[in-house]
């Protein structure tokens, strides 16, 4: 199908001039469970750890995530180089110690 311009559009998976139904939205369902259990056992999650593919969706569960727990971001240095002064940071997402710990009132 060619536009009004006369250039192609991109039809498939949730592309240029298609409908979204159920069928077609994307279903994060694993990536957000899997994500959810990482940061409650305490580990970090850094986007630079996944494969391009699959950051997108790391996105989404992490902002799906953040109405239901208390995740900040934090800079995190991933390599330096003294000899050329030059720095390779990436957001780091995480739950603070404090709201993990059990038994813990985080009202105050």
């Amino acid at each position: 199908m060619t536009g009004a311009n006369g250039n192609a559009q991109m039809r498939g998976h949730l592309g240029v001039g298609t409908a979204t139904t159920c069928d077609d939205k994307l279903d994060i369902t694993p990536i957000l469970e899997r994500v959810k259990a990482a940061l409650l056992a305490g580990q970090s999650i850094r986007l630079i750890d996944y494969m391009p593919e699959e950051r997108q969706e790391i996105i989404g569960a992490i902002a799906a995530l953040r109405d239901q727990l208390p995740i900040v971001a934090r800079w995190s240095a991933v390599r330096e180089s003294f000899l050329s002064e030059t720095r390779l940071r990436a957001l780091r997402y995480l739950i603070p110690g404090e709201f993990l710990r059990e038994g813990v009132d985080h009202a105050r």
